[in-house]
């Protein structure tokens, strides 16, 4: 029984992801980026490194897909890759170390872009609605 809800959950979840805007996405990306550096905190305070581990090498994938993402023709693309590599490099340090100061530091900035991204796709929404709010 737990499987197929396992299953029924899981089949949710990739159409709820496969039917997002990609404003949507994005900020989706941003909240597992956010939630995983908070795990691996605690997963660090908590001395299992394997999991800390585990936290921030998904952590540093989000980043990679989110960089890989970027279309170079904007402006704001090439200053967004630089945060991205600044987090991958501050991302790996922080596991390397163990060093919750590091993600610490780390998780405002993300919350800053996350933030940013979420108000861009609500005034998107609303300019597709006639200014309407949604």
């Amino acid at each position: 029984m737990k499987d197929m809800q396992t299953n029924a959950y899981a089949r949710y979840k990739d159409q709820s992801l496969s039917t997002m805007a990609p404003g949507e996405l994005l900020v989706k990306l941003y909240d597992e980026l956010i939630k995983q550096c908070r795990l691996a905190v605690i997963y660090i305070q908590n001395k299992d490194l394997a999991a800390a581990n585990n936290s921030l090498m998904k952590s540093q994938t989000i980043v990679s897909t989110l960089d890989s993402s970027l279309d170079m023709r904007f402006p704001i693309s090439k200053d967004l890759h630089n945060f991205y590599l600044f987090f991958n490099k501050q991302l790996r340090k922080a596991n390397l170390e163990k060093n919750v100061n590091v993600i610490n530091e780390l998780v405002p900035l993300m919350k800053d872009l996350r933030d940013s991204f979420a108000q861009a796709e609500k005034l998107s929404r609303s300019s597709q609605h006639g200014g309407k709010a949604i």
